[in-house]
């Protein structure tokens, strides 16, 4: 492809369906496409995805997208394990895979490293880039390795993405990744669509269930609890109301996890009462409320929490319950 930047708006259409860039992915894309490296921080909900998926299709090569999100990745896991990673291996060496996700810890394998080195690699897509730094809520130290990235892999764009972060965390991102020096593009964080709404806490679960019943019966919902035991309750009073609730926490087993998440995901109206396990790389659109029955542990968690609510652009209610 001798001129990427120009076939942009053909994959925007052909590939993607759309027939225009929102806020600042035009600027965004063409500086990859260009083999600039960057950092993205972009509102949960804002188009964050298409920033290195359509450079990745635009240029030659596999994009490699470092995430650590299970379920964004458990389908591609399963086909994975379905066609053998040799498979995959081969595969991605002979050009024939456009995206390829990997997890940090996995990236940094010599297995994986080697095979990188076998093959051409268009971009290198940094997401929940976050998880990176030791200041923020969500810190994950297989992130820390990354760095070698740019050492390894020079001549490759970087970009580095994420929903939230403040001054203190960007800082830590850019020193950490190599780059420092790379544009930051920095969207907007309103959303004007979620309505957010504090209520004095007398009954939480009588008032919790009050809020669904009245404001969002039959609707999907994400309900945050601090503790497992206090999730289990929830799901098991709201289902005793009527409602379509399941349970989400790291106390369950793995199969019963995916379950509950496959069902959220694909079907209707369901209610998932969870820990912070559940969240980060959930995409489903049609999220009505995301409700808070304690203090979330910081308001960096309490705004990505609360961005998995109205992602298609519609009203939503980020609600929560405050007091002793």
């Amino acid at each position: 492809m001798s001129d990427p930047a120009s076939n942009i708006f053909s994959v925007l259409s052909s590939v993607f369906g759309l027939t225009a860039f929102r806020g600042a992915q035009e600027q965004i894309v063409r500086h990859v496409v260009d083999g600039g490296n960057c950092l993205v921080l972009m509102p949960t909900g804002g188009g964050k995805s298409l920033c290195y998926q359509l450079p990745s299709l635009s240029r030659q090569g596999c994009g490699i997208v470092v995430s650590p999100l299970i379920a964004l990745m458990r389908d591609q896991v399963a086909g994975l394990i379905e066609a053998g990673v040799s498979a995959v291996e081969r595969r991605f060496i002979a050009g024939d895979l456009d995206l390829l996700y990997v997890a940090p810890e996995r990236l940094l394998t010599p297995r994986c490293l080697a095979m990188l080195e076998r093959g051409k690699i268009a971009l290198f897509a940094i997401d929940e880039a976050h998880c990176v730094s030791q200041w923020g809520h969500d810190f994950r130290p297989e992130y820390i390795g990354l760095s070698m990235i740019a050492e390894r892999f020079p001549g490759v764009p970087r970009m580095a993405l994420t929903a939230t972060a403040d001054d203190l965390t960007r800082k830590e991102i850019a020193d950490r990744l190599g780059l420092a020096d790379a544009p930051r593009f920095v969207a907007s964080f309103d959303r004007p669509n979620i309505q957010y709404e504090i209520v004095d806490k007398k009954n939480a679960l009588v008032q919790l269930k009050a809020f669904i019943a009245e404001r969002h019966p039959g609707e999907a919902g994400i309900v945050y609890c601090l503790s497992r035991a206090k999730v289990e309750d929830v799901a098991t009073a709201l289902t005793e109301a009527g409602m379509t609730a399941l349970p989400y926490h790291a106390g369950l087993d793995a199969g019963t996890r995916a379950r509950n998440q496959d069902r959220f995901i694909g079907e209707d109206g369901v209610v998932i009462v969870a820990t912070i396990a559940f969240g980060m790389g959930i995409d489903k659109p049609d999220v009505r409320f995301v409700a808070h029955l304690d203090l979330p542990k910081s308001i960096e968690a309490y705004y990505q929490e609360t961005g998995r609510a109205g992602r298609d652009g519609k009203p939503a209610t980020a609600w929560m319950t405050y007091g002793l």
